[in-house]
């Protein structure tokens, strides 16, 4: 996927709104099973006082499902319709955004409800009373710290009308008859009037004190019940931060029925889980990794299910996969995407530790050439950096073991265990250069990408263009991963093994290979032998009985010069065995393949293509131990081409390298030298080209080599043995 394409795909993304339930359906959208207990609260409610009120408290964390419950709780109170049944008042502090006007919204909102809701004679003089009460609260202002009611003071707001000259003239004892005619009004009032209050929680401290007050003040009025949701921390908090003594026991004696939320329980989170996964893209689940179904259990029980314990939190964490999903599809494994939304949502400092310095959670990024220690000492040096992160998630021991899952070698470090161990080609992040593509939400030019790779594989028709794409920062990396995918797959999706071998060792000839070898860009091994590495594993995956003939399909294909050459040092060059390998040629057709590539050889030295492949050198050199009989015309062959044999002493003399460049000698086995033609005719050739001015190094380094019978760096003709 492109990744214009993946943004597009992740802006199309559902979002869960984290809407609550509404009356009208709470009950049969009911997940969480909580009908019964709010059966209990709408039960008290519906047996609120002639006399006084009764204020029930819905308690639980930000997110819990507080305002649903009290949705399931209204629906209870209306499910029968007839004189007793409740008017419902509805009032959101959060909504009004100024505190000294609480109280006058409050009252306004309740009286508007019941002339909305009941129409008799009774219902309208309720709703006449409490809006009279109410309009006092336009022009006077409350004492902090006293009841609204009884401790008006004289400073009256000016403003136009009637209302001003009579409201400004009523004392103390005036405003308290106005509460008076209100509770005389609702004893007469045959039906309960309930408030669902909501969302003070959100409210700033001096505001939630203010709520508090008003509803200890209000709630001895009757026939009226109060629903107050809360989170009940925040709201004690806020109390005692403001200097209320007792605050942990002050909201006792304004609320009559606590209700503590029933905590989720693990059915219930799971079942919140299932749904979510349910509703991704179906693309987001589809199998792309080895086990990755599996992972996802493990994740599970590794701390997700105890980080995500409020419905809020799953939502937020899924709308989070959904952004970042698409981004990262093919490339990381679907579990390790959903463990680091959650660490980005319930433990941010461990995220923001993860994103500012990775090299505590895998050792060093690939391109951090600063960090010398081995992976298990950087991380061990974090300890007490991610330690003090976990602390400020609020679950230590969950956000930890998500961490443990995601980052097996944090787990060693922390004296741990883990179920998470994978590695690149599975798309876990406890890779350096996997987690580098996940914290940028990107595969960038420099990134190996295992959906290519898969691509690779399982598609001929598009490898051309994946070649392409590669760049000399990656195309090692490419290949390696190719024989790394190629084994985790076991095969799978792999229709034509022959060709997909020889198209990744034709891939060491491309001139994106060969121009990184000239360049001096030279990988841990030559690119024939980390192609061949890739290549076993595909053979030995796929189908181990064609190892023979896979290797000398690749040592006869004209195309293919330098992994043939190794293929060919590997099966029939004495003690030239680098690398345990079962892909070797048989014996059997030791001649048959040996014939081929030497005429292979022969025909790309008549063509120029020899010297343009990737290891020329190791080629020519094959030719002398493996067909000396051969190099003779193979020789005459080359002079014919470039009578200055300028291309054949770069190419076979240059016999190793270092930071300063390439180095040219004459090989210490005079008989391979002498294969080509006697060392005596060479030094006598290499003489006359010394005596030609047009000479220049490299070329100079290398003929001098032969006369002076020495090592020499080919950027200047210095020593190479000093």
């Amino acid at each position: 996927m492109k990744k214009s394409d993946a943004i597009e795909k992740a802006a199309g993304q559902k979002i869960d709104f984290d809407t609550p339930l509404q009356p009208s359906s709470a009950l049969q959208q009911d997940k969480l099973s909580r009908k019964g207990f709010a059966g209990i609260a709408a039960s008290a409610l519906r047996k609120v006082p002639s006399s006084a009120g009764l204020v029930v408290s819905i308690e639980g964390a930000w997110g819990s499902g507080k305002t649903s419950v009290l949705a399931m709780i209204e629906a209870l109170l209306l499910e029968t319709s007839d004189s007793s049944t409740p008017v419902i008042v509805h009032f959101n502090p959060w909504l009004v955004g100024e505190k000294d006007a609480l109280l006058r919204h409050f009252l306004s909102r309740i009286a508007s409800a019941i002339a909305l809701t009941d129409h008799s004679k009774d219902g309208k003089r309720v709703a006449k009373e409490i809006k009279a009460y109410a309009k006092v609260f336009d022009l006077v202002k409350l004492i902090p710290g006293a009841e609204p009611w009884a401790s008006m003071i004289k400073s009256v707001v000016d403003a136009a009308g009637d209302a001003t000259e009579s409201i400004s003239e009523y004392k103390t004892p005036d405003v308290e008859a106005f509460k008076l005619r209100v509770e005389v009004a609702l004893r007469k009032f045959d039906r309960p009037i309930i408030v669902f209050i909501d969302d003070i929680d959100r409210l700033f401290p001096s505001e939630v004190f203010e709520m508090v007050r008003i509803i200890k003040a209000v709630g001895g009025l009757p026939h009226l019940g109060y629903v107050v949701a809360w989170d009940a921390s925040y709201v004690s908090g806020a109390l005692d931060g403001l200097g209320v003594p007792y605050a942990a026991n002050y909201l006792d004696k304004v609320v009559q029925v606590r209700m503590p939320l029933p905590s989720l329980s693990l059915v219930a989170r799971r079942r919140l889980i299932d749904k979510a996964l349910e509703e991704l893209d179906v693309e987001a689940l589809r199998p792309r990794f080895p086990n990755q179904d599996r992972r996802l259990g493990s994740l599970y029980h590794s701390g997700l299910r105890d980080l995500l314990d409020q419905p809020r939190d799953i939502a937020r964490v899924f709308n989070a996969v959904r952004m970042m999903e698409p981004l990262l599809r093919d490339e990381v494994v679907f579990s390790d995407i959903l463990g680091l939304a959650t660490l980005s949502v319930k433990a941010p400092a461990v995220f923001e530790l993860l994103r500012k310095k990775p090299r505590l959670f895998v050792g060093g990024q690939p391109d951090d050439s600063s960090v010398m220690e081995k992976p298990e000492e950087v991380i061990k040096q974090g300890n007490e950096e991610r330690n003090r992160a976990y602390e400020a998630s609020g679950n230590r021991r969950a956000a930890q073991k998500v961490v443990h899952f995601l980052f097996f070698r944090v787990a060693d470090a922390e004296d741990s265990y883990s179920l998470g161990e994978g590695a690149y080609v599975e798309g876990c992040i406890s890779h350096p250069a996997k987690l580098a593509i996940a914290l940028q939400l990107s595969v960038t030019d420099g990134d190996v990408s295992i959906k290519a790779a898969r691509v690779y594989l399982q598609e001929p028709e598009r490898r051309q263009q994946l070649i392409s794409d590669l760049n000399d920062e990656n195309c090692d990396e490419f290949i390696d991963l190719l024989g790394e995918l190629g084994e985790s797959l076991r095969g799978a999706g792999i229709a034509d093994l022959d060709e997909l071998c020889l198209s990744v060792a034709k891939l060491v000839e491309t001139p994106l290979f060969v121009g990184r070898a000239r360049s001096g860009m030279r990988g841990f091994l030559p690119a024939e032998d980390v192609a061949l590495r890739a290549i076993g594993r595909l053979v030995q995956t796929a189908n181990p009985n064609r190892s023979s003939e896979v290797a000398a399909l690749i040592a006869t294909d004209p195309l293919t010069l330098s992994c043939a050459a190794e293929l060919v040092t590997r099966s029939f060059v004495a003690g030239r065995d680098r690398y345990s390998s079962d892909l070797k040629i048989s014996s059997e057709i030791k001649l048959e393949v040996l014939r081929k590539f030497s005429s292979n050889v022969r025909k790309a030295a008549s063509t120029g293509y020899l010297f343009k492949a990737n290891h020329p050198g190791f080629i020519l050199w094959t030719m002398a131990r493996a067909v000396p009989d051969e190099c003779p015309t193979l020789f005459t062959v080359l002079q014919n081409e470039d009578p200055t044999l300028d291309k054949f002493a770069l190419a076979y003399l240059g016999s190793s390298w270092d930071s300063y460049g390439v180095a040219y000698s004459l090989p210490r086995d005079e008989t391979l030298h002498d294969a080509f033609c006697p060392l005596s005719e060479f030094k006598a050739f290499a003489a006359r080209r010394l005596q030609d001015s047009n000479t220049q190094y490299p070329e100079r380094a290398a003929w001098r080599s032969v006369v002076e019978g020495r090592s020499l760096y080919g950027f200047d003709g210095s020593d190479a043995n000093r």
